[in-house]
């Protein structure tokens, strides 16, 4: 069972339908401070206050609660280190601790405990616009990222890290949810330990998986990367790495439940993929869409365990006998 939202408000341009989103020009702004003795005592103060192109600098500590909405086209980040929201009680929206309606980016930011009525609460909820998040941690909530529909609308994800995100069956919640967006990109970001749901479920029209780490570990996650709608998609450069314990067989699905999105260009190459579930398979493909498959090293599947009967340009996909490190440290750099 999945679940669709709606975005209730559009962007102010379309993405191209290229692997990068636009950079959106804001003009130059206020910088409106956060903390003990500063101009604003919470976060959600200050952002009520901002306006189009401001800078919410939050100092670092823990801001219990401090749960709010953008409706400003702002960058709200941390002075240094990590800033962190925590919630100990729902939402008062029934959605998230930071729901961002239109342009915003997220930086140095970690947002847990997010819990809510319809058990879909999230760390950040997406409902519009072009959203950035940055060097930032969400972890332990029903959702990492839950992000409703905005077709014309992006979503970039750099050096942060999603983890233990979920509530577990029937696998409802995810590490990070993006119904239909015009553009996500992960780059250099790490998704792992999701309970039950998937590391990376993405409904988009292009869907962008760069030098990123997918990891279930000890945990229970079921597909690594699942596009279930079908689109465009680059998995490239990453480190795949299905635990024993995981819920399904598959670690990347593609189209399952049918290739609703325009794009059909796939390319899955240059990764490292580690299987550590027996009878583990590489990609679930059931809309037999060629893909480009290439250079890819695989330690516990062969080369036809991991196509699973995918044709197109496949080639170079070699396996090893040696398991490779697995990197758990964290993305961001603050």
């Amino acid at each position: 069972m999945t679940l669709l939202l709606a975005a209730c408000t559009e962007p102010t341009a379309a993405p191209p339908a290229t692997d990068s989103p636009p950079v959106v020009a804001l003009p130059a702004g206020r910088v409106l401070t956060v903390g003990a003795g500063k101009a604003y005592p919470t976060i959600r103060a200050a952002v009520a206050a901002a306006r189009d192109g401001d800078t919410v600098r939050v100092d670092p500590g823990t801001y219990t609660n401090d749960f709010f909405e953008v409706n400003t086209r702002i960058t709200i980040e941390s002075t240094s280190g990590l800033a962190r929201l925590v919630a100990t009680t729902p939402p008062p929206n029934g959605k998230a601790i930071i729901t961002t309606n239109t342009d915003v980016t997220l930086r140095g930011l970690e947002l847990t405990g997010a819990k809510v009525a319809d058990r879909n609460g999230a760390g950040v909820r997406y409902q519009g616009g072009h959203l950035v998040i940055e060097d930032s941690y969400l972890h332990d909530n029903e959702n990492g990222l839950l992000a409703a529909n905005a077709p014309l609308g992006s979503i970039r994800i750099v050096r942060s890290e999603f983890a233990h995100n979920g509530l577990g069956d029937p696998g409802q919640t995810h590490n990070l949810y993006v119904n239909e967006v015009g553009q996500l990109t992960f780059d250099r970001s790490f998704s792992h330990s999701a309970v039950v749901g998937h590391e990376f479920k993405s409904r988009t029209r292009n869907t962008t998986i760069t030098n990123s780490r997918l990891f279930d570990l000890d945990g229970t996650a079921s597909y690594s990367i699942d596009v279930p709608n079908g689109g465009n998609l680059t998995v490239t450069g990453n480190v795949i790495e299905q635990g024993a314990n995981s819920q399904n067989a598959f670690l990347v699905a593609y189209g399952e439940e049918g290739l609703l999105r325009e794009g059909r260009s796939v390319t899955v190459s240059d990764n490292t993929v580690v299987n550590r579930r027996s009878g583990g398979l590489g990609l679930l493909n059931p809309g037999k869409v060629p893909m480009t498959v290439t250079g890819n090293t695989l330690y516990g599947l062969t080369a036809a365990q991991f196509l699973n009967g995918t044709t197109g340009t496949v080639s170079g996909n070699v396996v090893s006998t040696t398991p490779p490190p697995l990197d758990t440290s964290h993305p961001f750099t603050r």
